[in-house]
């Protein structure tokens, strides 16, 4: 430039342009500089041909580094390179490893001062001459440490829930299912596939405790909930699940986090418990169970009526409580059987009450085995055989009571044999007395056996045999006195006794006459030391007048040697034929009838 055209004026604009552009540089300069703070980043700049690199601030900021810690070369940032990562590093100086648009992104480790490494990203481009050659290389380091890290933890969290034995899945309200780990394909049986998009609650047909519109109302309010869902697998069995749901947020909208644990075999047991317990609450057997040890773990209502303790008197206790001393050793054989997985019984024995007293029970004990067949408890089965064992002893003395009756029913009918045959005189009357009081005698055994031979009752057997000959009780027949209950070995002479004087009276007495009756009545005295005092009268009246009986007749004998010790007198008044039998018998009882108390309204 000619000097001459070089003028103040001309020098005052370059200097004011020039600084102008400085002033911008530093503007520019600042900006780079708090963007590049802003951002946590490291910018770098490699010449190729110099091999020298220029970074920024960011060193120090992200790295801890001081600008002089690291040679500006390739060689000092590899230096900080994680030793795994430098392969890469190493690649970025080959040519073929940049893209068609030499745009080029890494993420690698690199040690911090503080002696741990960081993770980072490393973004840039390659500049190129028209050759082709590499000149420089442009790019900018940010820290991606916490995001690797969620990454990491994301990833890990993926994996534990794709490999847990738990079912597992997310659903949106709306949009279904959208995760489905192998847990879930395990329990349900539905492929992920099969469940993805599909309405979970449709998919596995839940029975849920609240309605699905109340469940995400409370999922928005509380954002999560937990109980027992019933599901169904895809091969139709049933399924129940403890199970948590759990409200996410994920790009503004709601999913449901839900985890289940597979409670379908407690459920089962628990029905099993339930229904034991309920048989065992029912059973009229004694049922409880213990330790090995043989401490009372369990008692059931019969236990309690049986033994007189309630549960929590007995729980707790040992099963000697119920031995006495003579089953001591007893409950240690069947005990050490239980142990060693061997069921015992049913034998019979006898155990203590709470009051004191032995009850006779038939004994049943086994074992209770865990799944794995170790025995962990024993069980316990009583069943009360008082009843059986006192029938056992009735039939035994009923047995030999019928062989004593039927040799005494044999001397009875010889007695009638020969007694008919003396007081007859033609085959026709001695077979309708005879059958008469075979009859009688046969009525006296049916009550017997009714009452199961412990005695007649002497109204009852009064009205039974006179009801042949007296139609209506009340008009011609008249009995009155206590309900007495003869024992068994006077019942048949009573009924003998009954059938004469009723036949006597058809014949001579009051049931002869059409106006005719017989007035049966009696009374006890009690006396300690002398017994009881049976006073029976049999009174006719109405009937014809007799001044004289056969005192040698069959009814007198049959009275006086059935009866023995018995005081008779047989007389007549002026209405009719009297007899009056005075006995004493120390098994004589009065039947006293038991008022029951009266059951309290409800």
């Amino acid at each position: 430039m000619n000097d001459s055209l070089i003028t103040p004026d001309l020098i005052e604009s370059e200097k004011r342009s020039r600084l102008a552009a400085e002033a911008a540089l530093r503007l520019v300069s600042e900006r780079l500089e708090k963007a590049e703070e802003a951002a946590g980043a490291l910018i770098y700049d490699w010449d190729i041909a110099t091999k020298k690199i220029w970074r920024s601030a960011g060193l120090t900021r992200m790295l801890g580094w001081q600008t002089d810690d690291i040679a500006p070369t390739a060689e000092g940032w590899a230096a900080l390179q994680h030793p795994i990562d430098r392969a890469n590093l190493k690649g970025l100086q080959d040519a073929d490893f940049f893209p068609a648009n030499d745009n080029y992104v890494m993420e690698y480790r690199v040690k911090h001062r503080g002696g741990y490494y960081l993770w980072v990203l490393d973004s840039g481009r390659v500049f190129r001459d028209k050759s082709g050659a590499v000149l420089r290389q442009t790019g900018v380091i940010i820290d991606i440490s916490a995001r690797k890290k969620v990454a990491e933890t994301l990833s890990r969290q993926t994996d534990l829930i794709e490999l847990s034995f738990e079912p597992i899945f997310v659903w949106h309200p709306d949009k279904g299912i959208v995760e489905w780990n192998r847990g879930a394909e395990e329990l349900y049986g539905f492929t992920r596939a099969e469940a993805l998009g599909q309405i979970s609650h449709k998919l596995l047909r839940t029975i849920h405790p609240i309605e699905p519109a109340d469940l995400m109302q409370l999922l928005n309010t509380v954002r999560s909930w937990t109980g027992e869902v019933q599901h169904r697998a895809k091969d139709g069995r049933i399924v129940f699940v403890e199970s948590r749901h759990q409200a996410i947020e994920t790009d503004g909208e709601i999913l449901i986090l839900e985890t289940n644990h597979d409670i379908t075999e407690r459920k089962r047991a628990e029905a099993d418990t339930a229904r034991m317990a309920a048989v065992a609450a029912a059973s009229h057997d004694a049922l409880f169970g213990s330790t090995l040890e043989g401490y009372i773990e369990a008692w059931n209502p019969a236990a309690e009526r049986l033994f007189g303790y309630t549960a929590s008197e007995a729980i707790g206790q040992h099963i000697s409580m119920l031995a006495g001393p003579v089953g001591l050793q007893e409950q240690r054989q069947f005990l050490s059987r239980a142990r060693a997985g061997e069921t015992v019984g049913p034998f019979n024995t006898q155990r203590l009450r709470k009051d004191g007293s032995f009850v006779d029970v038939s004994v049943a004990v086994g074992p209770v085995k865990a799944p794995n067949g170790s025995v962990i408890a024993i069980s316990v089965a009583m069943h009360n055989i008082t009843e059986r064992k006192e029938w056992e002893a009735r039939q035994r003395l009923m047995t030999r009571e019928l062989a004593h009756r039927v040799k005494n029913s044999f001397a009875i009918l010889q007695a009638i044999l020969r007694s008919t045959l003396k007081t007859t005189s033609n085959p026709q009357d001695f077979a309708a007395k005879f059958s008469g009081r075979l009859h009688s005698l046969a009525a006296a055994q049916d009550i017997l056996t009714a009452n199961d031979w412990r005695g007649a009752e002497l109204g009852a057997l009064a009205r039974h045999l006179l009801s042949l000959y007296i139609v209506d009780e009340g008009e011609r027949l008249v009995i009155s006195g206590p309900e007495i209950n003869l024992p068994a070995e006077y019942a048949a002479p009573f009924g003998l006794i009954f059938n004469e004087l009723a036949t006597n009276a058809l014949k001579y007495g009051a049931l002869s006459a059409p106006n005719g009756k017989i007035e049966l009545s009696w009374r006890v005295e009690s006396n300690v030391n002398a017994g009881s005092k049976l006073n029976f009268t049999w009174r006719e009246k109405g009937g014809p007048k007799v001044t004289s009986l056969d005192i040698r007749g069959f009814g007198s004998a049959l009275i006086e040697r059935s009866l023995a010790g018995a005081k008779v007198e047989r007389l007549f008044d002026a209405e009719g034929f009297i007899c009056t039998i005075e006995l004493t018998l120390k098994l004589l009882r009065r039947i006293r009838r038991r008022r029951r108390a009266a059951k309290p309204q409800n």
